[in-house]
């Protein structure tokens, strides 16, 4: 692997916001980022080659011992211990309550647990107030139903002051009532919440399933291919030499790819992405895309580029980033000598970037799900990728006031059109 693609997975790993720990089958830490060391308390070398029990309460450890064990007979992603308080122990021996996610992945022909570990305290102690809550209004509530009662009783054998002994029935009903929604609404945010987190959890899971697939195959090419310079070291060898040395080229940029689709996914999910508008030629921006993308076309595909001159307000950044994954989509998804047609034409108050191919297509009983995340259409499971493409230039073009168009036929190719407004 290149120093880049080093520099993008430890930059994924080290500034996660999350808890991440590698462990061994034996239950040894091989590795934690810095969100997991500042959570438990320990420096990086004091944590190193100690056992994950020793994280975990001491009346749990020999239970855990063998949840562990089972879990390696059978390793899949998996949340741990759902429906139960979970607590990690720090160095100082004090315990928080934790949630935890598992996955694996093979390395070196051995296989090792991933978990993502969250420090769940606020969300602990938020429930815990919203349940002290809700005790105190039903207390509150059945004393004040009591007094309505006993008012009542009052009112039916003195028959006395009959009128504003019910006005005050009412308003102690409309403030229960009040109060019941205000539980209710307070309720409905806690399980929004929950949900959200829930969420979170799944994609976290499914991106690292995901990845530990899609790495496997580059990582084997780059290592089988690394072997094999090694043996050409005659100097009429160089042409294997330079085969090879592109084999692990193109695999890098596969894992580059990937990398950069789940960081721009977690920017724009966080909301971290800012528009920098400013007044730019929209004509000489995708001259010079198409330029750049034409050595990276598979054999003999050429662009055929139809452009006019247009000056509009808008994010030279995120335009960019649109071109770059819809013509790379066009060159991935067509055969060789395939012409990859691109146009950025001016109707009316809009500016329609379009790529059109002439490669496989999309089913039509898919085309609906084509933007979700991690979707993959049936028809290009042996081609390589990570399905969050579409669905990044999707939420891109909506930050630019924009709407994506697409018409496609299995077989026959795809058409895809962004509008986007000549003024931001």
């Amino acid at each position: 692997m290149s120093g880049k693609g080093r520099e993008l997975l430890g930059q994924l790993f080290h500034n996660s916001g999350e808890g991440i720990m590698l462990f061994s089958k034996k239950g040894v830490i091989e590795m934690s980022n810095p969100r997991a060391l500042e959570m438990f308390g320990y420096s990086e070398d004091e944590l190193m080659g100690r056992k994950v029990e020793d994280l975990v309460p001491k009346g749990s450890r020999s239970k855990h011992e063998v949840h562990r064990n089972e879990y390696m007979k059978n390793p899949s992603p998996r949340s741990m211990g759902q429906g139960l308080d979970l607590k990690g122990v720090r160095k100082d021996g004090s315990m928080f309550p934790v949630e935890i996610s598992l996955n694996y992945l093979s390395h070196q022909n051995e296989t090792m647990i991933v978990a993502f570990v969250t420090d769940i305290t606020i969300r602990k102690e938020s429930e815990r107030v919203v349940e002290e809550q809700q005790k105190k209004l039903a207390e509150y509530a059945d004393e004040l139903e009591k007094k309505v009662r006993s008012r009542t009783r009052a009112l039916e054998q003195m028959n006395l002051g009959l009128k504003s002994q019910i006005q005050e029935r009412k308003l102690a009903e409309n403030a229960l009532k009040k109060s019941l929604d205000d539980l209710k609404k307070a309720e409905q945010e806690i399980l929004a919440s929950l949900e959200r987190e829930k969420e979170l959890g799944q994609m976290k899971s499914r991106f690292v399933s995901m990845a530990s697939h899609e790495f496997r195959t580059p990582l084997t090419t780059i290592l089988s291919s690394a072997n094999l310079i090694g043996k050409y070291a005659e100097s009429d060898q160089q042409s294997s030499r330079e085969k090879h040395i592109k084999r692990i080229n193109k695999s890098v940029q596969n894992l580059t790819g990937i990398l950069n689709d789940f960081l721009s996914m977690e920017k724009l999910e966080s909301g971290v992405i800012k528009i920098e508008v400013k007044e730019l030629d929209l004509e000489p921006l995708v001259i010079e895309v198409c330029e750049q993308l034409e050595a990276a076309l598979k054999n003999g595909q050429k662009i055929e580029l139809k452009s006019e001159p247009a000056t509009i307000r808008s994010d030279d950044h995120i335009i960019r980033n649109v071109l770059i994954n819809l013509i790379s989509n066009a060159s991935k998804y067509s055969s060789e000598g395939d012409p990859i047609e691109v146009s950025a034409l001016v109707e009316e108050n809009d500016v329609c970037l379009k790529v059109v191919d002439h490669g496989i297509g999309i089913p039509e009983e898919e085309q609906k799900n084509l933007f979700e995340r991690f979707f993959r259409a049936d028809n290009v499971t042996n081609i390589q990728g990570t399905g969050l493409g579409l669905n990044i230039v999707k939420k891109y073009v909506e930050l630019l006031g924009g709407k994506i168009e697409f018409e496609s036929k299995e077989g026959v190719g795809s058409t895809f059109c962004v509008r986007i407004p000549l003024a931001f």
